[in-house]
């Protein structure tokens, strides 16, 4: 008999939360869960398949895991997410250690596994319905912080994506569903709620509702136990001055935005196929601060992409060290098979893309270094994650312009605090990405 299961999720904070939903199904079910695949009687995979080297991390932990089958007390091992939804069938044979297979329309079914006694897959097209109704999920991240996702897929056909042809096109969830499970999380004393999808301002397009997303803010602003609301990964040519103004007003929603720049060259820009505002990140960048002068950016950078040459590169680096964005991450172009971008001319090579990140980084950390400098000696609001992983004698916490595992943390080397507590501390010391502090109250 099935009694427990082990489950890991690979990738992003958005398979983070279809895991915790698949937790908490087979929580229903009976199943108890473990941290070590050796208690385990059944183990859960559940893959990225964005880009090559996820899915090759994928594979690694999959053949690591299924060892569990002989050595272990394991008796299904299933895999889902994305790497099925873009492989199909042709895994069945590769990976024969494999019980169950699941697309990413079929997280709903991952109870099958503890029936069938036979290998399977359950897959099919990407959905173009509206995800499922909010089910409650187990709550794997620190007690501080839950991400929320309010809608699944994208519809923006950048040309080095994967995702729509993976995840299918936008689909939100009611606004309802979303308070209803945001009204939960407050119960459970979680003061950080994190609003994530693969393009947060498309909130409510498919739906013919161009202010859904502000609207949606508006009533999260009602939801009391909550106290900070972020939002991540917002596609730069949806940005408007009404979210502008909104996130302004907010006492709830952090002066913190993650928008995906991926570059600064026209012609760059214009291959990827981002269009309008995206087209122009320093006009957008000077509108959002315009509104906002303390507002936390954060971006994310590719480098190598067809057709970056030296002076696309180093425009890109002149951009880093003159415009000074709080959080950059960055990236190599991968040519994924079915993408327009993998057959584009004038590819580049490995090793010019692994020079230039480590170029890039190189620039982004001075511009860190001196961001956080503005810090030393202030005193500010630092949420409480837990015991540092590194000493149980100290904590960390984090800033209302870190969000969490993306940008630094906050070290608290004097004070105590209960983790998920929002106290005042003063910082005491700056690094590259991260503070020390001490708490004041």
């Amino acid at each position: 008999m099935i009694k427990s299961v082990y489950l890991i999720s690979l990738g992003c904070d958005k398979n983070l939360v279809d895991g915790e939903r698949m937790m908490g199904i087979l929580a229903r079910e009976g199943l108890v869960s473990v941290t070590d695949p050796a208690d385990a009687h059944m183990i859960v995979i559940n893959t990225c398949g964005f880009i090559e080297s996820a899915v090759k991390e994928a594979i690694d932990h999959i053949l690591k895991l299924s060892l569990w089958k002989k050595r272990g007390i394991c008796k299904k091992l299933v895999v889902t997410g994305c790497m099925v939804q873009r492989y199909g069938k042709k895994l069945v044979s590769l990976i024969p250690e494999v019980d169950l297979f699941l697309g990413t329309n079929h997280y709903e079914d991952v109870g099958v596994a503890l029936d069938s006694s036979h290998p399977s897959i359950l897959i099919s097209r990407p959905s173009k319905v509206s995800p499922e109704t909010f089910l409650s999920r187990p709550i794997s991240t620190f007690p501080s912080y839950a991400y929320v996702k309010i809608s699944e897929g994208c519809s923006n056909s950048c040309s080095y994506c994967m995702i729509p042809k993976i995840r299918g096109p936008v689909r939100s969830r009611p606004i309802r569903d979303i308070l209803q499970e945001v009204q939960r999380l407050g119960e459970l004393g979680i003061p950080e709620i994190i609003l994530i999808a693969q393009d947060v301002t498309s909130y409510g397009l498919d739906r013919g509702c161009p202010r859904a997303l502000l609207e949606l803010l508006e009533a999260l602003e009602l939801v009391s136990p909550i106290r900070w609301i972020r939002l991540l990964y917002v596609y730069p040519g949806n940005i408007t001055e009404e979210l502008l103004a909104l996130i302004k007003e907010s006492k709830k929603i952090l002066p913190y935005l993650d928008i995906p720049f991926q570059h600064v060259s026209p012609s760059l820009l214009s291959a990827m196929g981002r269009k309008g505002i995206a087209m122009e990140p320093e006009k957008l960048l000077e509108m959002i601060r315009s509104f906002i002068p303390n507002i936390t950016l954060r971006t994310t950078f590719m480098v190598g992409f067809p057709g970056e040459g030296e002076d696309e590169f180093n425009e890109l680096l002149e951009f880093i060290e003159r415009i000074e964005i709080d959080h950059v991450g960055a990236f190599a172009f991968s040519p994924e098979r079915g993408t327009k971008a993998a057959s584009f001319p004038n590819q580049v090579p490995e090793r010019v893309k692994k020079a230039r990140l480590k170029k890039l980084y190189g620039v982004q950390k001075k511009v860190s270094r001196k961001k956080l400098r503005q810090y030393l000696g202030k005193e500010l609001p630092v949420i409480i994650d837990g015991l540092h992983p590194e000493s149980d004698l100290l904590l960390v916490g984090r800033l209302p312009s870190q969000a969490p595992q993306i940008d630094g943390v906050v070290t608290i080397t004097s004070g105590t605090a209960t983790p998920g507590s929002i106290v005042k501390a003063r910082i005491t010391k700056t690094h590259t990405y991260d503070v020390e502090a001490e708490i004041l109250e």
